[in-house]
């Protein structure tokens, strides 16, 4: 993200420098229209990249969805990083695939590897994500935890013969 804002400061900076050496003979109120649009166009770009469907959304799953696939990056304490879990879900209202990026958590992670055992086995995976209120070792209320949970889909009966 720093290096996609640095090289993003470049053309600016090099649309500032042109505007205010060649641009003697411009209206002021053009030059600062100008200015002004170049972080705005470039914010909506930013926005609209993330909503194209490769790219992984950080946003929340959908209530219902059917698994695809998964990717499971684990942590890795020696290097720094924290590992990520993506997931390939197909809403339960759309058609259209997308790639949500969560933070690792063992216990979705064994939760994928046995949905992946029973895809293997043909069974399509279906997942729900649900908020369970945590409760603090001292008894009191604490953070909602978000719950990923995966099931079986019922297979499609055939329509009875005439």
């Amino acid at each position: 993200m720093v290096a996609m804002t640095l090289v993003y400061l470049l053309p600016v900076a090099l649309v500032t420098l042109l505007l205010t050496t060649q641009g003697r003979g411009h209206p002021r109120w053009l030059l600062t229209a100008v200015l002004l649009a170049v972080p705005v166009f470039y914010v909506g770009h930013y926005l609209l990249l993330q909503q194209l469907p490769g790219w992984p959304s950080h946003a929340a799953l959908p209530q219902q969805f059917r698994l695809l696939g998964f990717d499971i990056i684990e942590p890795d304490t020696k290097a720094g990083q924290s590992g990520r879990i993506l997931l390939w879900v197909n809403a339960a209202d759309s058609d259209q695939p997308r790639v949500h990026q969560l933070a690792y958590r063992k216990d979705l992670h064994q939760k994928l590897v046995a949905a992946s055992q029973r895809q293997s086995e043909g069974r399509t995976q279906l997942g729900t994500r649900s908020r369970q209120a945590a409760t603090a070792s001292s008894g009191q209320a604490g953070i909602a935890q978000e719950i990923i949970s995966f099931s079986d889909a019922t297979p499609r009966s055939l329509p009875a013969k005439q």
